[in-house]
């Protein structure tokens, strides 16, 4: 094998363990719909438990404002809503996800209910800018963060 071909195949073999090393943050699946059954229409396969965190001591609107975790980001990572609107955080990666508070306030979802396909809502009772992060891909303030920010 000549120097040219030598250089190719390191080449090759170089990619191929990039490409393996990477394997685990690939893309995600966001881009398939989730399964739809009737009543659960965008919560993911039917076995997968849907978490209700809080009863709110304000009357909900009815509106339900989104926002998907996939792998190493939230997808709505600056998200609005207004009190008594239902913020439903969606597990849509191929791994395990939390989603913590920066602050000491009581809400959130720990990694043991939020695997992929969870479905974890909360009503926010009180106007402010809730700063949360994924604490498997990041730490408070890098990596796999976003804020709520939550108007009267």
């Amino acid at each position: 094998m000549d120097r040219f071909g030598r250089v190719l195949a390191r080449a090759g073999a170089l990619s191929v363990v990039i490409g393996v090393s990477l394997a685990g943050c690939g893309p995600d699946q966001s881009d398939v719909p989730l399964a739809t059954v009737p009543g659960r229409a965008g919560l993911g396969p039917v076995d997968q438990p849907v978490a209700v965190t809080n009863a709110p001591d304000v009357a909900t609107t009815g509106v339900v404002v989104q926002v998907y975790a996939i792998d190493n980001t939230f997808r709505g990572q600056d998200t609005r809503a207004k009190v008594g609107d239902t913020v439903q955080f969606t597990n849509r990666g191929k791994n395990d996800h939390d989603v913590l508070p920066q602050s000491g306030n009581d809400w959130g979802v720990h990694i043991a209910g939020f695997h992929p396909g969870d479905v974890y809502r909360y009503v926010f009772t009180t106007p402010g800018v809730y700063a949360y992060y994924c604490s498997i891909h990041g730490t408070n303030h890098k990596g796999m963060i976003g804020t709520i920010t939550v108007t009267a």
